[in-house]
């Protein structure tokens, strides 16, 4: 057992083979009654020493939804709403000064939470020496609902986030890491994550480096978008938009009963992620590619996907299995493009059969064409380092989907189910090993090159991208003729 003083109080954790942990850690106060949908309060202060050996429940959030499956071992059923804790491993609460990695986990902005198996801090923690953190936040409509009210805040899902790093700034130097080097981190909604506290100007300083893996998306709503959710939301809930008293007197139980059916309800008008991060005009000003053109943030950035990134949804849309030749035309003339043209520049990479071009399609139109665009302005301000992710599913016909990459940061492949969807788990430890090394690299110095691995910078002539795969190299523009077609 290791104690170790916070700004609050006390707490004593766990002594582990080369690394402590201290888990469930308050950084802010529970977000109950008046709290509800308002920014993060400081955590109420303590007198004794506090058990850190735990980790804190999860926010509140769905169970045996649409989403649950996809990936292993994402749902949490520890849940409340005295959610906002984080956890922390190091190599010694000493005076070390290591470089802090924080986590921001994934889950569409509604699941999730810093505790799951694949986020265990312990690997990359002790074979770079690093402090690594894990994070809680609201989500969902406990997250993310745009409430018209004095007492209410927009994005406070975005503003815990914030909170977590600025107790990290007050404290973590006692846990051996240097707060003036702090990278966040994060997949999926954990990386749009990290694209929104990239956007926020009230964010900058607290950290120093940033990376994106599959996060970023056009996804950010807008006020109006996000009006059309309030009422939504309310309406399934029985309670008017704009009775903040009724809405905070709702059982969670009642509010993710709401946020389920108004989602189903807003599939066609607002999109796949209704609950979800706003351009509100305060937390965030811009929409993340207004931020990069703008040059809110100009810390170094990796930013990447993964290959097949939108594979892993493919159950939704059963019909695209069996596409034909005009049914390929049809969608792509819904989308507005030149079917034509596109068709012939994918052929041109070797895909021409109608389901497997709509795939690539589908991936590169949701999620590579907006990292491309996103890298591209921030580049303009700030270095920037590109990657594609190609390691496989255990599943063929996956590819590489999103997702994919979750556990290889940590190097926590054989946990939680991740050893039967990854394939070859045996040998993926060799990529995991490799990521954490320019992970943990880049977090140490703002470069993730490294003595066995060159990567270059990404600017627009050269374009270069670091393909992470079973074998890690760099090409100059992959699929350049598809990128070309769409108009980048």
């Amino acid at each position: 057992m290791t104690t170790v003083e916070t700004t609050s109080g006390a707490v004593r954790g766990m002594t582990g083979s080369g690394h402590h942990a201290f888990l469930g850690i308050p950084f802010a106060a529970a977000p109950v009654g008046e709290l509800r949908w308002s920014a993060p309060q400081p955590a109420p202060a303590w007198a004794d020493v506090r058990d850190a050996t735990a980790f804190g429940p999860a926010a509140w959030q769905p169970t045996g939804g649409p989403l649950d499956g996809l990936v292993p071992g994402m749902g949490s059923e520890d849940q409340g709403e005295d959610c906002l804790s984080l956890n922390i491993w190091t190599p010694a609460p000493d005076s070390a000064r290591r470089p802090v990695m924080v986590w921001i986990h994934g889950g569409a902005f509604s699941l999730g939470a810093g505790s799951l198996s694949a986020y265990d801090g312990t690997t990359l923690c002790t074979r770079t020496d690093t402090v690594v953190v894990t994070i809680n936040y609201r989500v969902g409509a406990f997250g993310f609902l745009v409430l018209d009210d004095d007492t209410a805040t927009a994005n406070v899902g975005i503003l815990d986030q914030i909170a977590s790093l600025q107790w990290v700034r007050d404290n973590i130097a006692a846990f051996g890491g240097d707060p003036d080097n702090v990278t966040i981190f994060g997949e999926s909604a954990g990386g749009g994550s990290v694209l929104s506290v990239l956007s926020a100007p009230r964010a900058q300083g607290l950290f120093h480096r940033a990376i994106v893996q599959s996060g970023a998306t056009d996804l950010v709503l807008d006020r109006d978008r996000a009006r059309l959710v309030v009422e939504a939301f309310a309406r399934c809930a029985g309670v008017h938009p704009d009775d903040i008293e009724a809405l905070r007197a709702l059982e969670p139980a009642q509010v993710l009963a709401a946020q389920a059916q108004a989602a189903g309800e807003l599939f066609a008008t607002v999109g796949t992620m209704p609950f979800h991060p706003c351009v509100d005009g305060d937390v965030m000003p811009y929409t993340w590619q207004q931020a990069a053109e703008a040059g809110v943030s100009t810390v170094p950035l990796i930013i990447g996907t993964t290959r097949d990134e939108m594979n892993l949804f493919a159950s939704f849309d059963p019909a695209a299995a069996s596409l034909d030749a005009a049914g390929l035309h049809a969608r792509l003339t819904h989308l507005g493009s030149d079917p034509e043209a596109l068709i012939a520049a994918y052929a041109q990479t070797g895909t021409t059969e109608a389901p497997a071009v709509w795939s690539r399609i589908n991936t590169d139109n949701a999620m590579w064409l907006a990292a491309l665009r996103f890298a591209a302005a921030y580049a303009q301000h700030a270095p920037v380092w590109m990657y594609r992710f190609d390691w496989t599913a255990a599943e063929p016909s996956l590819g590489a989907p999103h997702g994919i990459d979750i556990p290889f940061p940590f190097d926590t492949i054989e946990v939680g189910g991740w050893e039967r969807f990854v394939s070859d788990p045996a040998e993926a430890h060799d990529l995991a090993i490799t990521m954490q090394t320019l992970w943990s690299a880049f977090a140490r110095t703002g470069d993730p090159s490294t003595e066995t691995t060159d990567w270059p910078q990404y600017d627009t002539d050269r374009r270069s991208t670091l393909i992470l795969g079973r074998d890690v190299q760099v090409e100059d523009d992959p699929n350049g003729v598809v990128r070309r077609a769409w108009g980048l």
